[in-house]
């Protein structure tokens, strides 16, 4: 049972949201076990919207470049009912900048079946005003060690099968080496890929937190991309390895520089 996006709809101050299962790793995560924070201590986290709807998570590159998940973008045509949220703590009541995507690339070695290669950029149209709640991230060069521990946040469900957080979320887990990592999730695991989790479950991402950051060092180090079920023993989360993609990011990023003389989709 993977994490999967689900469509979500906020009538009022309600949030109706559904769950529906696959065999393979489709979009959004979510933290479970975490505990609220502040967008001050994560300033480049961002809230990717569908039509006003949180999708996914991401993180600021820089002022017009977006990083996430390609799962999360991966099934639509172009980019005209995507928005990005900057600077906000509540996504329900959203308060900080918010601007449009105008293209959004997948990497092109990106493989549906196990989200192998799992990243995307998306180029806004604008740039982003810099401020205590809007920083850009740098990325990690590197993995860190076996059990390191280090930090996830989102919006995503609290609970599995439950509602996005309105507020937020940030939560502590480790560093599980590939190798053991396997034993979970066997040839589904690639060398692009890291694991992370905690001894008897408890703490993860899980619906709503796909394409976020997974921080180490106050450096992007994972993009939140799949995993059975949310925080359950045994089956840590996966992220995309920014240290096997950084070169991809770096060069692909440099299309934002001209944003003005590409034609859009």
């Amino acid at each position: 049972m993977f994490r999967i996006l689900i469509a979500l709809f906020i009538i009022g101050s309600s949030l109706a949201s559904t769950v529906f299962h696959s065999d393979v790793p489709m979009p959004d995560g979510r933290i479970v076990g975490g505990e609220t924070t502040n967008i001050r201590e994560y300033p480049h986290q961002i809230s990717m919207r569908y039509r006003g709807n949180h999708r996914c998570g991401g993180s600021i590159y820089n002022r017009n470049t977006i990083v996430s998940a390609a799962h999360c973008v991966n099934t639509l045509a172009d980019a005209s009912n995507l928005t990005i949220y900057i600077g906000i703590n509540n996504i329900f009541r959203p308060t900080g900048q918010e601007l449009a995507v105008r293209k959004f690339v997948i990497h092109e070695k990106y493989r549906k079946l196990n989200n192998d290669y799992d990243v995307a950029l998306l180029f806004l149209d604008g740039e982003i005003e810099y401020n205590e709640n809007a920083q850009p991230i740098e990325l990690a060069t590197e993995r860190p060690e076996n059990a390191t521990p280090v930090l996830v946040t989102g919006w995503g469900t609290t609970t599995e099968e439950g509602n996005l957080a309105s507020d937020l979320q940030k939560v502590e887990v480790n560093i599980i080496e590939n190798s053991a990592c396997k034993s979970a999730y066997s040839i589904m695991l690639t060398s692009r890929m890291l694991c992370a989790g905690v001894t008897g479950g408890g703490k993860d991402a899980c619906q709503g937190d796909s394409g976020g950051p997974l921080i180490y060092e106050n450096k992007l180090l994972g993009i939140v991309s799949w995993g059975t079920g949310c925080a359950r023993p045994n089956k840590p989360g996966v992220y995309a390895s920014v240290p096997d993609v950084r070169s991809w990011i770096e060069e692909n990023a440099k299309q934002s520089e001209n944003l003005d003389k590409i034609e859009f989709m």
